[in-house]
């Protein structure tokens, strides 16, 4: 991945060079050295907004992230999706979890954004070993008068090939990330 940002930005170093002394924008009509600085100035300009948007972009569809006054934060979901009889039980599951860090903050929501568990295949050695089946599960909470948290917490089963069902559960649940949020980033996710 690194390799591919530092080829990209090479690439958008050499681009925007180059189209900045193509455009009929001055450049300084003084000595060399100005001209120089100036040209840097424009390059340096136009490539900081290549950049942003390039990390946007990378950022938002490799970890499902919304930027915010500069800060990555989680989406927000409040609709329960998942309709599987054990439903119920994986929020709770959840619920407690937060309550234990969090005892005194109200809970919005506790909601799993899925239709139905997400399926992999465990590889070792570049040889199926097994399925993977995932799940997340995301609660709001309400932080005083100021803000907000935004909790997401991740089940997982696992059977071996041959197996008949999915009884090994790895993480049960896990939680994965918090992003605390002032009002004003809670009211900019919800526009998203």
């Amino acid at each position: 991945m690194r390799r591919l940002m530092t080829m990209l930005l090479l690439a958008l170093l050499t681009f925007c060079g180059a189209s900045a002394q193509m455009t009929k924008k001055p450049t300084g009509k003084g000595p060399f050295k100005e001209r120089v600085t100036n040209l840097w100035h424009l390059s340096k300009d136009a490539i900081g907004g290549v950049v942003t948007k390039v990390q946007d972009t990378l950022e938002t569809e490799n970890s499902d992230l919304h930027r915010v006054n500069g800060k990555y934060y989680m989406h927000l979901y409040d609709t329960n999706i998942y309709k599987g009889a054990d439903s119920a039980e994986l929020c709770a599951l959840c619920r407690k979890e937060f309550e234990k860090k969090y005892p005194a903050m109200p809970i919005k929501s506790v909601v799993i954004p899925q239709t139905d568990w997400e399926t992999s295949t465990v590889e070792v050695d570049g040889l199926v070993e097994g399925y993977a089946q995932t799940l997340y599960c995301y609660i709001i909470a309400k932080d005083g008068n100021e803000g907000f948290v935004n909790a997401k917490f991740v089940f997982e089963r696992q059977r071996k090939v041959g197996e008949s069902t999915m009884d090994n559960r790895v993480k049960w649940p896990l939680w994965m990330r918090t992003d605390v949020l002032t009002n004003e980033v809670y009211g900019k996710l919800l526009k998203k």
